[in-house]
């Protein structure tokens, strides 16, 4: 059987009821092995804390003799906000039912509880959290990338102190084991930087052919500048040729006027003569 002991979670953040969703991740795959998605401690909404924000509360029963390291996470529609202006929270093996307070991205304090352990479970695997969790928001799994390099170097760390323990623990077959699982890891680590290698060659073989797209494209509206400077010029030379055509008509015009006139004035002396 396993001896449970009640834990009380408490926590004020800016967070909205209904939109995000406030869970406890850490080390223990009760709080998701550090993936917040995972977590089986999820708070509620309950009223407003000392501090004038509002107040999330959980309660759950936890092995005795677990220790914990953990932090507070909001999630929400856009993505997931972590703990960052604060070391990971602690929790010593627990040997009697505690409350942990703490504001969010504030150092927090753990008190001996009332509350007594429950009795022994029977073949107990993984323990449900007494209250029923809210339902999460429908959000995707998160990627590495979009994840972010603090919350990636925070998982890295916690995996690296956990595989640490874990060879203490078990000796040289446990650190034999632990070395393939780490190798493993590594394995899809390194296809994981080569699939992002990957994609980023993508990206830039897609940036060069737009920039050459452009380059193109201004290399054209030269050309067609050029062209609309020549035909400006071929333009203003028929409008030349034109009003000089107009010119050299108006003359001849001008000189068909006075030949008729000196005609007139001949045929006028003429009539005069006779």
């Amino acid at each position: 059987g396993v001896c449970l002991h009640h834990v009380d979670f408490e926590t004020e953040c800016e967070a909205k009821p209904g939109e995000d969703t406030v869970v406890v991740t850490g080390s223990d795959p009760l709080a998701g092995s550090w993936n917040p998605q995972n977590s089986k401690i999820v708070l509620e909404p309950s009223g407003v804390g000392a501090g004038g924000g509002r107040r999330w509360t959980a309660s759950i029963g936890i092995p005795a003799g677990t220790a914990l390291e953990f932090k507070f996470v909001v999630l929400s529609r856009s993505g997931s906000r972590w703990e960052d202006a604060i070391p990971n929270r602690k929790m010593s093996p627990l040997r009697s039912a505690v409350k942990y307070t703490g504001r969010f991205n504030e150092v927090g304090k753990v008190e001996k509880s009332a509350r007594n352990p429950s009795p022994p479970r029977q073949k107990q695997k993984i323990l449900a959290p007494q209250t029923p969790p809210p339902v999460l928001q429908p959000l995707p799994p998160p990627r590495r990338e979009e994840l972010g390099p603090e919350a990636i170097r925070h998982v890295n760390a916690m995996k690296r102190r956990e595989q640490l323990r874990t060879e203490i623990a078990l000796g040289d077959a446990g650190a034999k084991e632990a070395k393939e699982d780490s190798s493993a890891g590594a394995s899809v680590e390194l296809a994981s930087y080569e699939r992002l290698c990957s994609h980023r060659g993508s990206l830039e073989a897609m940036q060069a052919e737009l920039e050459a797209r452009a380059a193109s494209r201004q290399e054209r509206a030269a050309e067609q500048r050029a062209a609309a400077r020549c035909l400006e010029e071929e333009l203003g030379a028929v409008a030349r040729s034109a009003a000089a055509a107009h010119d050299r008509l108006e003359a001849v015009r001008r000189e068909r006027g006075r030949v008729a006139e000196a005609g007139r004035v001949v045929a006028a002396e003429a009539d005069e003569a006779e």
